[in-house]
């Protein structure tokens, strides 16, 4: 005889397995500081590459101006305001993505949760 409660708790475990539970059950195999630092390296590794293309592409477009007065340029200054661009450019996206992924690893870990919950009872089912 075919118990519904437990064939409708069968399903729902696996429709989360299917969907939600491909991203969340991988993201819980992580200690939140390690999930979150993993990403926030990555964020500064692709922030440093788009600045990088950002103040070359700038660069490049004004590279008349930057020739002609190639002499009379203090590139110190010029290093430090590119160097402070960058740190506030970086530092915005850090704090966004410890934001993010910070969220992302709390709302995977309690969907993880009920799903564990939910194998605890259907264990408990099989049991009876």
């Amino acid at each position: 005889m075919i118990d519904e409660e437990r064939l409708k708790l069968m399903t729902r475990m696996a429709s989360f397995e299917e969907n939600e539970g491909r991203k969340a059950i991988p993201v819980t195999e992580f200690f939140r500081s390690d999930y979150v630092g993993f990403h926030m390296l990555l964020t500064v590794a692709y922030v440093t590459v788009a600045f990088m293309l950002i103040t070359g592409m700038n660069l490049f477009c004004g590279m008349e101006s930057f020739l002609s007065n190639f002499y009379k340029t203090d590139f110190l200054s010029m290093g430090k305001g590119i160097l402070n661009r960058y740190l506030v450019f970086a530092g915005f996206y850090v704090v966004i993505s410890f934001i993010v992924y910070s969220y992302r690893y709390t709302k995977a870990k309690k969907s993880v949760r009920v799903y564990q919950k939910a194998l605890k009872r259907l264990g408990l089912m099989y049991e009876k």
